[in-house]
C-alpha cells in the first residue's frame, strides 16, 4: 500500500460460506456486504462447480447447485494448503471467482483497492505463506490475517469501552476451525488450539447417520456415488443443522425442483430424514461435537489461567445454543457475547483492518505535516520566550519582595521556575493536543488518552544557577555590617566593589543588551559609600535587571523546538502503536 489507497475489500472465505464487504478506505461511506446480483446471496455457499458451457468457467454459491450438467461439485474445501503443491487450492480458486463477479459489479472498487483475506488462527505459519503465495494471482493488492483477530477488531469497533476489552476471548466457530484469540493490555495473541475442530464434523457425523439409516435406498445411492454426490449431502446435513438451530427453514426445499437432477434424490430421502432427526441432541451425545468443544474450552482455561473480563462468540456455528452454553458452562465468571451478524463478522474486521492501515498512514502523515509547519515551529519559539519572560517578571518581583536569606530566595526563584516551565508545557500542549486530536477522529485513531504530556529541555535550571549565583554573590555583598572599611567577612570595601565589578563585567559578557554602566556605577557607589539597606535595595534593582536581561539564544530556542517536536512525535507514535497492536 505505498500509494493512497481508495477502497478496502474484505474477503471471508469460510469452509460453509463465504462473504465479501467493502468501503472506502476513508470512511466516507459506510461499508457494504456484497450482495450477488442473480442468487441475491450474501452469505455465500462455498461450494463450486465447473460450468458445463465448456468455457472452464467456474460457478458459486447457489448457481453450483442448480446449474444443470456442471461436473466437480465440491464444497467444504477450505482445507490447509499443501505448501509443496505449485496448484491453487479450491478455496483460493473459489475467492478468485467471488472476486471477479464483484469487479464486473464495481470495477472502480477493485481497481484502486486493496484485499484483506483472512485465515485460521491455527494454520502454521508456513501455510499462510502458501496460501498468500496463491492469493496473489489474484492481481490486487492481498493481505492475510487471523478470523477471529479480525472479528475481534469488528467487535472493538462496535462501541465497546476500551476497559471491557482489556482482557477479552473471542471464539471464531468456523466449519473447518474453531479459532481463539485472547486480548491482554490491548494486545491481541491467537491462542494454537482448535484448529481441527470446526462444524464440518458435525456435518460428516449426519451424513453417516443418513447413510447407516437408509442402506437400502438405492436412487439415494446411486445419488451419492455419482460426482459430487457426498458434498451435496455434506450441504444438505449442514442446512437440516443450520434450519433447526436457526429456526430458519433453509432454501433446500426449494431446489426440489431446481437443483441438478442427478441430486434430487438426496433433497427427496436425506433432507426428508434429517427434518425429524433431533440434530442438538445428536450434537450433545456422549462423543459428539459437544464434547470435543468442551475438551478444547477447558484446554483454553487451563492455558490462560484468569479467566476473560468478556467472551465473545461469533462465527456460523455460534449460532448453537449448545455453543454459548457450554461457554457459559466452563468461563463461568465471564460475560458471553453474541455477535448480531456472524456471518458478516470476519469480513467486517478485514475491512476495518484496512481502513484503520490507512488511517494510521494518513495519521502519521498529518502529525508530520503539523510538526514541520512553520507556523507551530514559530509557535513553540514564541511559547517558550513569553515563559522566560514570565519567569523573569516573577523573580524579579519576588527579590524587591525578599528580605531573608539567598536560600530562601533560591526557593522562590525555584518556584517561579517550574511555575514557567508548567505554562509552557501547558500552551504548547493545549495548542498541539487540539490539532493532534482532529487527527486521530479524522482517521479512527483511539483519541482517549490524545492529551500530550512534553518534557521540556532544562533550560530554565540553566537560567536558575546564574540567578542563583547572583543572588548569592549580592547577599554577600549586601550583608548589614557596621560602618568601617571592612566587610563582615573581613575583606576590604574597595576589594569587594572589584568583585562587584568583576560580576557585572561578567554578567555584560552573558547577556545581552549590556548593562547600564550608569546603574552599575550606583550600585558600586552604594556599596561603598551607603548604608547597608541602601546597598541592598540597589543590589536586588540590579539582579532584577541582570534577571530580565536574560535571553534565550537562537540555539536554545532550536532545542526547545526539537524537543517538543520530538515529544509530540513519539506520543503521537504511542496511539499509533496501541491501534497497529489490533492490526498486526
Amino acid at each position: 500500500m505505498t500509494t493512497e489507497l481508495g477502497h478496502v475489500i474484505g474477503l471471508d472465505i469460510g469452509d460453509g460460506e463465504s462473504c465479501l464487504a467493502w468501503a472506502p478506505a476513508d470512511r466516507s461511506e459506510p461499508m457494504q456486504i456484497y450482495t450477488r446480483p442473480r442468487s441475491r446471496e450474501r452469505s455465500i455457499v462455498t461450494a463450486m462447480v465447473r460450468s458445463p458451457t465448456g468455457t472452464g468457467r467456474r460457478l458459486i454459491g447457489d448457481e453450483a447447485v442448480t446449474s444443470h450438467g456442471a461436473t466437480h461439485f465440491g464444497v467444504n474445501f477450505k482445507t490447509v494448503p499443501d505448501v509443496q503443491s505449485p496448484h491453487a487450492p479450491d478455496a483460493v480458486l473459489f475467492a478468485q471467482a467471488l472476486l471477479t463477479e464483484f469487479q464486473e459489479q464495481h470495477p472502480d472498487v477493485v481497481r484502486d483497492g486493496v484485499v484483506f483475506v483472512g485465515h485460521p488462527a491455527g494454520w502454521p505459519a508456513e501455510v499462510v505463506d502458501a496460501y498468500g503465495r496463491h492469493l496473489n494471482r489474484l492481481e490486487v493488492p492481498v493481505h492475510l490475517m487471523p478470523e477471529s483477530q479480525s472479528a475481534l477488531l469488528h467487535v472493538r469497533d462496535r462501541g465497546r469501552d476500551q476497559r471491557q476489552l482489556e482482557r477479552v476471548l473471542i471464539v471464531d466457530i468456523g466449519s473447518s476451525t474453531t479459532d481463539f484469540t485472547i486480548v491482554e493490555d490491548l494486545s491481541p495473541r491467537n491462542l494454537p488450539v482448535g484448529a481441527a475442530l470446526g462444524c464440518r464434523q458435525i456435518d460428516e457425523q449426519l451424513a453417516e447417520l443418513v447413510r447407516a439409516a437408509l442402506p437400502h435406498d438405492t436412487a439415494l445411492a446411486e445419488a451419492l456415488a455419482c460426482d459430487g454426490g457426498p458434498d451435496f449431502l455434506l450441504l444438505a446435513c449442514r442446512w437440516a443443522k443450520e434450519a433447526q438451530f436457526s429456526g430458519i427453514p433453509r432454501r433446500i426445499m426449494d431446489l426440489r425442483e431446481s437443483c441438478e437432477e442427478r441430486f434430487r434424490p438426496i433433497v427427496a430421502s436425506a433432507w426428508t430424514w434429517l427434518l425429524n432427526l433431533e440434530i442438538a441432541q445428536t450434537v450433545a451425545a456422549p462423543g459428539g461435537w459437544g464434547d470435543h468443544f468442551r475438551a478444547v474450552l477447558i484446554e483454553v482455561a487451563d492455558q490462560l489461567g484468569e479467566l476473560p473480563h468478556l467472551l465473545v462468540l461469533t462465527g456460523g456455528g455460534s449460532r448453537m445454543p449448545l455453543a454459548d452454553r457450554l461457554c457459559r458452562e466452563v468461563f463461568s465468571t465471564s460475560i458471553v457475547e453474541h455477535d448480531d451478524e456472524p456471518a458478516f463478522a470476519v469480513a467486517r474486521g478485514l475491512v476495518s483492518n484496512g481502513q484503520h492501515r490507512a488511517g494510521v498512514r494518513r495519521f502519521r502523515r498529518e502529525v508530520t505535516e503539523l510538526i514541520e509547519d512553520p507556523a507551530t515551529r514559530e509557535l513553540v519559539r514564541a511559547e517558550a520566550v513569553q515563559a522566560l519572560s514570565t519567569l523573569k517578571d516573577k523573580v524579579a518581583g519576588q527579590m524587591l519582595e525578599a528580605h531573608s536569606s539567598a536560600a530562601a530566595l533560591t526557593s522562590h526563584i525555584k518556584f517561579g521556575m517550574y511555575e514557567a516551565t508548567r505554562a509552557l508545557a501547558d500552551a504548547l500542549a493545549y495548542y498541539l493536543s487540539m490539532r493532534v486530536e482532529r487527527i486521530c477522529r479524522r482517521h479512527g485513531i483511539p483519541a482517549d488518552r490524545v492529551r500530550l504530556d512534553l518534557i521540556l529541555p532544562d533550560l530554565f535550571s540553566d537560567r536558575l544557577d546564574l540567578i542563583v549565583d547572583r543572588v548569592d554573590r549580592a547577599e554577600r555583598l549586601t550583608e548589614h555590617s557596621a560602618p568601617g572599611l571592612l566587610t563582615p567577612f573581613g575583606v576590604p570595601q574597595d576589594a569587594m566593589s572589584q568583585a562587584f565589578s568583576s560580576a557585572m563585567e561578567r554578567a555584560r559578557s552573558r547577556f545581552a543588551p549590556s548593562l547600564d554602566p550608569q546603574l552599575a556605577s550606583l550600585a558600586i557607589g552604594a556599596l561603598t559609600s551607603s548604608s547597608g539597606l541602601a546597598a541592598d535595595r540597589l543590589a536586588r534593582r540590579w539582579i532584577q535587571r541582570l534577571v530580565r536581561l536574560g535571553e534565550y539564544t537562537p540555539d536554545e530556542l532550536d532545542r526547545i523546538t526539537a524537543t517538543v517536536m520530538a515529544a509530540v512525535i513519539e506520543q503521537t507514535e504511542d496511539r499509533a502503536r496501541d491501534l497497529e497492536r489490533w492490526l498486526v
